[in-house]
C-alpha cells in the first residue's frame, strides 16, 4: 500500500477499533501540527492497514463535519506527514513507492484531472538512476533531467518563475520532483475532501457515533490552530470576501444595520473565519452604536439592546441556550433563503444584472461577464460563483484550481479559504 492513498482498502473492521485508529491519528497529525516530537504509533505505521484506514476514515469525518477549520486542519496535517515520510524514502524505496503508484493509477476507472502528471513523473522516479540522482545528488537548482507537462498543471511554479515554459508546456527540472510530488498529494487530498458526495452516510448510526466522538475531540484542536480575525481586520480583509459576503460587509459599513436573518449569516462567516467571541462583540458594538443611514427594518440599537445583543453573539459561538456550535451557512442554504425584505442572499441569484455587476466589479468587455451571465440565466448560480472564483486566481498567477473540485458542499468559507491559499500558500520545499 502507498501512503499517497489512492485506493482505499477492503475488509471489516470492528466499530470501537474504527473510532481508535481515527482519533489516534487525529492525535498524531495535531501534534505534527504543533512541531511535537511524537513517540511510536501503531496505527500511523506507513503502508499499515490502521494507515490507510485512518487516512480515509478522518476524510469522511471531514466532508460530513462540513467544518472548513477541520477541513483545514486534516489537510495540513496530512500534508507534513506526507513530507517528512518522503524524505525519508531511500533511492530503493522512492522507485518502490512509484512504482505502486503507477500499479494503482492503472486500477483505477476513473480519470482525473491530476493523475496524468502523476503518471508522468512516477514514471521518470521508478527508474533506478534517476531515483539515485533524486535521493542522493540532485541539488536545489539542479536541471539534468527534467519532464513535460501543461502549464496548467504546475501554476504554482510557474507563478514562481521555477519552470521553463514553451508552447503551453512546462519543463519540471529534477530539482523540483519532490516538491512537485508533494503539490499532487495536496490536490489529491483536495479533491478527495471536496469532491466527494457522501450524503448516504449519514444516516448510518456507526458513523454518526464516530462524527460525535470525533467532533468532540477535535473541536479545542481545530479553534488552538486557526488564525484569529480582529474587528479592526475586516475592512482590510473584506477584498478575499466572496460577493455574497462582501455585500453585506459594505452594506453595514454604508448604513450600519443589517436585518435579522443576514446579520445572522454574516456573523457567522466571520466567526468560522476566525472571529473570536470578544471581537465579535466589539465589531457588532461598533456599527449598532451609530445612527443608522438612511431607512432600515432593522430598529435595534446597541444602547437600547446591549444584553439581547451579546446574548446572540454568544449563543451563536455554543456559550448561550443550547450551547450549540453554529456553523456559516452553505452556498445552497443562502440561495434558498427568502431575500424579499433584506439587503443581501446571493448575488447571482436575488440581484439584478447591474446590481450584481456592481459587486463583482467586473468590466463590461470582459467575456467573464458574459459566461456568469449565462449561468445565473440557467439557474447555475453555485457555479457562476465558481467561475469567477476561478478566474480571480488565474488573474493572480496562482495554484492551479478546478470549479470541480470544490462543487459539493460549496459555501462563503471555502471560497475565502480558496483565494486567499492561492495568494499566500506555496507548498513548503521538501
Amino acid at each position: 500500500m502507498s501512503f499517497f492513498y489512492l485506493a482505499t482498502v477492503k475488509g471489516d473492521m470492528p466499530v470501537h477499533l474504527l473510532e481508535t485508529v481515527v482519533t489516534k491519528r487525529l492525535e498524531y497529525l495535531n501534534a505534527l501540527i504543533k512541531s511535537q516530537e511524537n513517540a511510536y504509533n501503531e496505527y500511523v505505521v506507513e503502508g499499515s492497514v490502521y494507515d490507510v484506514v485512518g487516512h480515509y476514515m478522518l476524510c469522511i469525518v471531514a466532508i460530513l463535519e462540513g467544518r472548513e477549520e477541520f477541513t483545514q486542519l486534516v489537510i495540513r496535517g496530512e500534508g507534513i506527514l506526507f513530507r517528512r515520510r518522503l524524505k525519508a524514502l531511500s533511492a530503493y524505496d522512492l522507485r518502490s513507492f512509484a512504482k505502486k503508484i503507477l500499479r494503482v493509477i492503472r486500477k483505477l476507472r476513473s480519470e482525473v484531472y491530476f493523475l496524468t502528471p502523476l503518471k508522468l513523473l512516477c514514471q521518470h522516479l521508478m527508474l533506478r538512476d534517476m531515483a539515485h540522482h533524486i535521493c542522493s545528488v540532485c541539488c536545489d537548482n539542479c536541471s539534468l533531467h527534467s519532464f513535460k507537462v501543461n502549464f496548467k498543471h504546475c501554476l504554482a511554479f510557474v507563478a514562481k518563475r521555477q519552470v521553463i515554459l514553451r508552447n503551453g508546456s512546462a519543463q519540471i527540472p529534477c530539482s523540483k520532483w519532490k516538491v512537485y510530488l508533494v503539490q499532487l498529494f495536496n490536490t489529491n487530498l483536495k479533491h478527495r475532501l471536496y469532491e466527494t458526495d457522501l450524503a448516504s452516510l449519514r444516516n448510518d448510526p456507526r458513523i454518526t457515533e464516530l462524527l460525535r466522538k470525533v467532533g468532540k475531540d477535535s473541536s479545542p484542536l481545530n479553534r488552538h490552530n486557526i488564525s484569529i480575525l480582529k474587528s479592526e481586520e475586516i475592512d482590510a480583509t473584506s477584498r478575499w470576501f466572496p460577493p455574497c459576503m462582501l455585500n453585506l460587509h459594505q452594506h453595514l459599513r454604508r448604513k450600519h444595520r443589517l436585518t435579522h436573518d443576514q446579520r445572522f449569516y454574516y456573523s457567522l462567516f466571520l466567526k468560522d473565519l476566525g472571529m473570536p467571541v470578544e471581537e465579535a462583540v466589539i465589531f457588532w458594538r461598533t456599527e449598532y452604536q451609530q445612527v443608522p443611514n438612511g431607512k432600515s427594518t432593522c430598529c435595534h440599537n446597541w444602547a437600547k439592546d446591549e444584553k439581547k445583543f451579546v446574548y446572540g453573539i454568544r449563543h451563536m459561538y455554543g456559550l448561550e441556550g443550547g450551547r450549540k456550535g453554529y456553523s456559516c451557512r452553505s452556498c445552497h442554504q443562502i440561495q434558498n433563503s427568502d431575500t424579499t425584505y433584506s439587503e443581501g442572499g446571493c448575488p447571482f441569484k436575488s440581484f439584478d444584472d447591474n446590481k450584481m455587476e456592481q459587486i463583482l466589479n467586473i468590466p463590461k468587455t470582459n467575456p467573464l461577464l458574459s459566461q456568469i451571465r449565462e449561468l445565473k440565466s440557467q439557474e447555475k448560480y453555485t457555479l457562476a460563483c465558481m467561475k469567477y472564483l476561478q478566474n480571480k486566481l488565474l488573474n493572480k498567477s496562482s495554484r492551479n484550481m478546478h470549479c470541480e473540485s470544490i462543487n459539493f458542499n460549496f459555501t462563503p468559507v471555502k471560497y475565502y479559504i480558496a483565494l486567499t491559499n492561492s495568494m499566500t500558500e506555496i507548498v513548503n520545499e521538501v
